[in-house]
């Protein structure tokens, strides 16, 4: 009876266990979900079989990921393909994790303890794998994302990043699986890990508050434009920029930076698709210069409002390059100082089935072959051109585009080209009236303090959000949700520049990185020696 309740417990328990649905849920299902799983599947008494214990443990994971991804089955935008790629996703992980769970049974049945606390180790070991290998990377929904649902759980990531998080949750869940057992001092290591994180975040995370001040600042304005992609494929350039141009009346000024969303405009930056007489209807003193006739490009257009401004104006845009072997395709940052000088970022974590076709030219002839009507036109490609921008008149900025500042590996390398502010331009209406917004923000967020900076976030519906480098949201605008519409708005906000050092910044994903490796070895190593020492007594 007991295991039946602790199978069902544990599941409840980490369904909600998601830093945008429950903290509370976060707390309990990080340090009792998953040792209850594992006590309701291999605690003494009748024994499952291993093949039992896997298709238990796939179902239970396969419910609990399917829920977490559910947001992918929002499909207006994404076409029913959508449908394939989640069943795949949630298949590959759950069976990554029921593997994981016989493996954990079987050491406590046969007393391997000495390599019981190397299985921590080879899965954060194993998520590297999916969170840097597989295709772009699936960075989302990681093992240890619930202890980012509160401030000391994110400063934890300062030290291992998110593969320390993850360490601790599978220690926790094994060593709560013990305790269950009453195996010897297991409570102890229970309370040890269950603690960690949120003492060394707590203590660190207090450190920096009681040093944190607001000086310098920037004076930033951060434009939502509540354009989904639906409705933006309907409407012309010009119609967006009258949208964008009246929004942007609300500004008030001082202001240092402006800031737009991913993709904010149509056809790049130098194609000539706007006319002056349209925008001078809307704002004559932004057209002046440009006298009553021809046309403007987006690029015109955008050094107009910094120049009304007189601040910069960082922007998503698409842009084509003509090379020897064709006109290649980024997803940009333009980022355009009053002065007219322009620096800009390209996209290097690319979106698998949104912006290029994964496995190169087979995964090509087999969607163009199978699927047709999801054959991109023009795939994107990764883009060379530094994040760290530098204009005049503003700090280093460290720019993101889409599910890329999920990636702290990335970022990290901005803070140490010398960036003190991230920004990221992102569009998540393409799963609309879902839980991504929330799911990203949070996700992203974690830089904050993994980095030690602030941040800024544009999004066309949301999440777009200011928040410190202690990861407190100083300002956010409502975001679409299944209840309320996309709401466009400006979000002015005077953010303290505040950096401060953590470990994660010098030594990365490196110590995580080790002691994956020494546990893979270790494992190898004791099992090796194991079937030579049964070989030699048969």
């Amino acid at each position: 009876m007991f295991r039946t309740f602790s199978f069902l417990f544990s599941l409840v328990l980490l369904v909600f266990a998601q830093p945008d649905i429950s903290p509370l849920f976060c707390l309990f299902g990080s340090i009792l979900g998953y040792g209850f799983l594992w006590y309701s599947l291999g605690s003494s008494g009748k024994q499952l079989s291993t093949k039992l214990i896997f298709a238990l443990s796939f179902l239970w994971s396969f419910t609990i990921e399917g829920i977490h991804f559910s947001w992918m089955l929002s499909d207006v935008c994404v076409g029913k393909i959508i449908y394939v790629v989640w069943f795949a996703l949630c298949t590959i992980l759950a069976t990554l994790f029921s593997v994981f769970s016989c493996l954990i049974i079987f050491c406590v049945r046969k007393n391997h303890t000495r390599i019981l606390w190397a299985i921590p180790g080879l899965w954060v070991l194993v998520e590297m794998f999916r969170f840097y290998g597989l295709f772009s990377g699936m960075s989302l929904d990681y093992l240890g994302w619930p202890i980012s649902a509160t401030a000391y759980g994110r400063q934890f990531g300062g030290f291992l990043g998110w593969a320390g998080q993850s360490y601790v949750v599978m220690a926790t869940g094994i060593s709560w699986y013990l305790s269950l057992l009453r195996k010897n001092s297991a409570k102890y290591l229970w309370s040890f890990f269950s603690c960690l994180p949120y003492l060394l975040g707590g203590v660190y995370y207090e450190y920096v508050n009681y040093h944190f001040h607001d000086d310098p600042t920037m004076r930033v304005a951060v434009v939502q434009t509540g354009i989904s992609p639906q409705n933006g494929s309907q409407v012309s350039a010009m119609q967006i920029w009258k949208h964008v141009l009246h929004l942007s009346s609300q500004i008030t000024m001082p202001v240092d930076l402006i800031v737009f969303p991913e993709v904010s405009f149509p056809c790049g930056i130098n194609k000539r698709i706007i006319p002056v007489n349209e925008v001078n209807k809307i704002l004559p003193d932004l057209t002046n210069s440009s006298g009553g006739e021809g046309y403007l490009t987006n690029f015109d257009l955008v050094h107009m409002l910094a120049q009304r401004f007189s601040c910069s104006v960082l922007v998503g845009l698409e842009r084509w390059e003509p090379t020897d072997r064709g006109v290649y395709l980024y997803n940009a940052a333009e980022c355009v100082s009053p002065t007219g000088v322009v620096v800009g970022y390209d996209k290097q974590i690319l979106v698998p089935g949104g912006e290029y076709i994964p496995c190169g030219k087979l995964g090509w002839a087999v969607c163009k072959k199978y699927f047709p009507e999801y054959a991109l036109a023009c795939q994107r490609i990764p883009g060379s051109r530094s994040g760290v921008l530098e204009v005049e008149g503003i700090t280093k900025v460290g720019v993101s585009i889409c599910y890329e500042e999920t990636f702290g590996s990335l970022l990290r390398r901005y803070k140490i080209a010398g960036a003190r502010l991230l920004v990221n331009l992102t569009n998540d209406g393409w799963y609309p009236r879902s839980r991504l917004p929330q799911v990203h923000f949070f996700h992203g967020i974690l830089r904050n303090q993994e980095l030690g900076m602030p941040c800024v976030r544009a999004c066309h519906t949301g999440t777009t959000a200011v928040v410190d480098s202690l990861g407190r949201i100083l300002k956010a605008l409502p975001c679409e949700t299944k209840q309320q519409q996309p709401i466009p708005g400006i979000l002015q906000v005077l953010l303290p520049l505040y950096n401060y050092k953590t470990p994660y910044t010098f030594w990365g994903d490196l110590p995580m990185v080790l002691l994956g490796i020494i546990s893979l070895v270790w494992i190898v190593i004791y099992f090796g020696y194991h079937l030579l020492a049964k070989k030699e007594k048969g």
